[in-house]
C-alpha cells in the first residue's frame, strides 16, 4: 500500500528578511534589505533612520541623535524613459548636504541596478557614502552598477505602484513621514547593525586659543588617535553656519597639535567642533616593515620592500629582468579613511606615485586598487592600474 504524504506549507520566509518600510505622502515602499550581501551599507541606514548612532548636522557641525529620513522630500526626481531615479537623504533638503562621514562601497554580483532597487547615492568617488539615497523605477541602469551601492530590492507590486507615483509627481512633492523596520525571522533579528565598524561621529574637549587679527587655534584637551578627522563649522549669529573645513589623521598618528580655525578677523565668532573616528580606517600613517606590491595592466610587477625606518628598502621591477634598486624615500598625501597618495623615490633619479583606493583587509595584509605615475623627469606620467596588496608589518 501506497501512502501519500502531505505537503507542508511553511508559514514563514524561505528566506530570511529585513524589511524597511518608507511610509510617504504617496503610500508605503516597502523594502527588502540585503543584509548578509550589503551588511555596513544597510547597518548605515538602519541607525540613521533610527536614531541609534550620532551623526553630524549639515547645517550647523552639531552632533546631533534625530532620525534622518523622516520628514525628508524627494527632493531629486528623474523620470526619463531610460532613467528613473527619486532621491532623498541629505539633511538640508538639496543635494548637498550628508551624516557627516563617508564609508565604504559594498559591491556585490547578485545586486545589480535592475528595475526597483534602494541604492546610495554619492558624488561618483569611490568609497564616498552618507546617508543620501535614491529608489529606481521600472527601468534597468546599469551605468550605475558598480557605482553605487544597492542593498535593497522592492519585490511587491503595491510597492511599485507608489514608486510609480512618486516618479510621476516630481522633485520635492513626495515626503517620507517615517521609515520602519521589521524583522522575519531569527536570521535577520541576528542581524547586529551596531557591530559593522561604522564611523563614530563625537564632539571634542579642547580649548580655543584667540589672536585677534592672526588666528583661532583649537587645542585638543587630550591625543585623539589616528583614524579620525576632526571637522569645524563657525557662525557669527548662531543662525547661519559655515563649514570651514577638516583634515584626517591616518591609522598610526595620533592628533596632538593645535589646528587652525581661522585668521580672526571677525569681531565674534561661535565654533562647532567635532570628530569622526572610523573603526575601518587603512590608510597607515607608515609602509615601515611592509611590502607593497603592485600590478601595472597585469604585464607589471613593481614591489617594494620597506625596513624599519619606512623610508628605505629594496625595490624591484619585472618590467626590465633582474632591475633591482634601493628605496631612498617615502611620503604621503591627499589622505583619507580609504584613499591615499604615496610618493617612493627608487635610487638617485626615479620616483613613483601611487593613488591608491584601500579596499579591504586580510589575515595577510591590504587589499586595493591603483593608479600609477612614475617621473619622467619633469613631471609624473601615467603607466597604469591594477591591484595591489600592503603586507602586514
Amino acid at each position: 500500500m501506497k501512502f501519500l504524504i502531505p505537503l507542508l506549507i511553511l508559514a514563514t520566509p524561505l528566506h530570511a528578511k529585513l524589511l524597511a518600510t518608507f511610509h510617504t505622502t504617496q503610500g508605503d515602499v516597502v523594502v527588502e534589505l540585503q543584509y548578509d550581501k550589503t551588511p555596513q551599507t544597510v547597518a548605515n541606514f538602519i541607525t540613521l533612520a533610527q536614531a541609534t548612532r550620532t551623526r553630524i548636522d549639515p547645517l550647523t557641525g552639531a552632533v546631533i541623535r534625530k532620525p534622518l529620513y523622516s520628514g525628508e522630500k524627494f527632493f531629486r526626481v528623474v523620470n526619463d524613459p531610460g532613467f528613473k531615479i527619486a532621491q532623498t537623504g541629505s539633511g538640508t533638503g538639496i543635494n548637498s548636504g550628508g551624516p557627516g562621514y563617508t564609508f565604504r562601497d559594498e559591491f556585490h554580483v547578485d545586486l545589480k541596478h535592475v528595475p526597483y532597487v534602494l541604492a546610495m547615492a554619492n558624488t561618483g568617488d569611490v568609497h564616498d557614502n552618507g546617508s543620501q539615497i535614491y529608489l529606481t523605477g521600472g527601468v534597468s541602469i546599469p551605468g550605475l552598477d558598480n557605482k553605487h551601492t544597492v542593498f535593497g530590492l522592492i519585490t511587491d507590486s503595491p510597492s511599485r505602484v507608489v514608486i510609480d507615483a512618486i516618479m510621476a509627481a516630481g522633485g520635492n512633492a513626495t515626503t517620507i513621514n517615517n521609515v520602519t523596520f521589521e524583522r522575519t525571522d531569527a536570521a535577520a533579528q541576528a542581524f547586529d547593525e551596531q557591530a559593522q565598524k561604522l564611523p563614530i561621529c563625537s564632539g571634542i574637549a579642547g580649548e580655543l586659543e584667540v589672536s585677534l587679527g592672526v588666528e583661532t587655534l583649537f587645542q585638543f584637551a587630550d591625543s585623539q588617535p589616528g583614524g579620525s578627522g576632526f571637522q569645524a563649522f563657525r557662525s557669527v549669529d548662531l543662525q547661519s553656519w559655515n563649514k570651514l573645513g577638516e583634515i584626517y589623521q591616518v591609522a598610526g598618528q595620533d592628533i596632538s597639535r593645535p589646528i587652525k580655525l581661522d585668521s580672526a578677523t571677525l569681531s565674534r565668532a561661535f565654533y562647532n567642533v567635532s570628530l569622526v573616528s572610523y573603526p575601518d580606517a587603512l590608510v597607515q600613517a607608515t609602509l615601515a616593515s611592509r611590502t607593497l606590491v603592485v600590478n601595472v595592466n597585469g604585464l607589471r610587477t613593481l614591489s617594494f620592500v620597506f625596513d624599519a625606518t619606512g623610508n628605505s628598502g629594496t625595490f624591484t621591477d619585472s618590467s626590465a629582468p633582474a632591475a633591482t634598486g634601493l628605496i631612498t624615500g617615502a611620503s604621503s598625501a591627499l589622505e583619507e579613511p580609504y584613499k591615499v597618495r604615496w610618493f617612493i623615490d627608487v635610487g638617485p633619479d626615479d620616483s613613483f606615485a601611487f593613488d591608491m583606493i584601500l579596499n579591504k583587509e586580510t589575515p595577510a595584509g591590504i587589499e586595493g586598487t591603483h593608479k600609477s605615475y612614475e617621473w619622467n623627469g619633469s613631471a609624473y606620467g601615467f603607466i597604469g592600474s591594477g591591484t595591489l596588496t600592503l603586507t602586514k608589518p
